[in-house]
């Protein structure tokens, strides 16, 4: 499987340098969309002192902004759609030792390419741990947000020229989380069969170099990305772009108590 996995690493590297180009040609998917330079390092400063207006109304952790400025900026593929589908990206996040976190809602910031809107407006979530190289790990929680407790909103960048959209979810019942690691992934859905959008429509989880970030700093080149459809089993992100690989741009919302 390594040596398998290693292969096709390869050609996506090739995928992920001409993938900007590939999102202009509508009706045509592209794994991801990358300025393909040289990443780099992860920031570890401190976290800001206030979280973005879309981590409420109590933000546990938000892992940075998008910059459409930096030099590897990037965004992955993480989407059901007529045109890509059951492709998804996983957020790494950890819960402090010596605390309990309750989760109500999550988010994650996503780039739109061919529709900008959800069709249906529900997305699947889910919350897992020990994920690793060729492994989904262990589900923790997941379910489908209503319409009423789903979100698609504009935070104002437009990275590549696209808008990005802050996707969130309420999550119901809560999920109680030890301390410990856990990746989140939320995904955008369109495959209404009456809606020509949906052929075209690509969705991309946008990277971020820990801009504006607050609560815990995410684990850095700890996202996972898994598609049947572009033929990757739960493979680093590193392993399928060459560039901005180090954190993804999502929140976890709830209230968080110390044991």
């Amino acid at each position: 499987m390594k040596k398998t996995l290693l292969a096709i690493a390869v050609v996506a590297s090739l995928l992920a340098a001409t993938a900007f180009a590939k999102t202009g040609t509508k009706g045509h998917s592209a794994l991801v969309i990358s300025k393909s330079k040289i990443p780099q390092k992860y920031p570890v400063g401190l976290p800001a002192l206030t979280p973005p207006s879309y981590c409420s109304p109590s933000c546990l952790f938000y892992g940075g902004d998008n910059n459409p400025d930096a030099p590897n900026d990037n965004g992955f593929a993480n989407e059901n759609t007529l045109l890509v589908s059951d492709t998804t990206v996983w957020g790494a996040f950890t819960v402090p030792a010596g605390q309990t976190w309750t989760v109500d809602g999550a988010f994650i910031n996503t780039l739109a390419d061919g529709y900008d809107g959800l069709d249906p407006s529900t997305s699947p979530w889910a919350i897992a741990s020990g994920v690793s190289e060729g492994s989904g790990g262990s589900t923790v929680a997941s379910g489908t947000s209503t319409t009423s407790g789903t979100s698609f909103i504009p935070t104002g960048r437009s990275p590549f020229g696209l808008t990005e959209y802050t996707l969130k979810v309420k999550i119901s019942p809560a999920v109680t989380l030890s301390a410990g690691s856990y990746w989140l992934n939320i995904t955008p859905q369109c495959t209404d069969s009456g809606n020509s959008s949906c052929s075209i429509a690509q969705y991309y989880f946008s990277s971020t170099n820990g801009l504006n970030r607050y609560g815990a700093l995410e684990p850095a080149d700890e996202g996972f990305f898994n598609s049947l459809y572009f033929g990757f089993d739960y493979a680093n992100d590193c392993e399928v772009s060459t560039t901005g690989c180090a954190a993804l741009s999502f929140g976890i919302i709830g209230t968080g108590t110390t044991d």
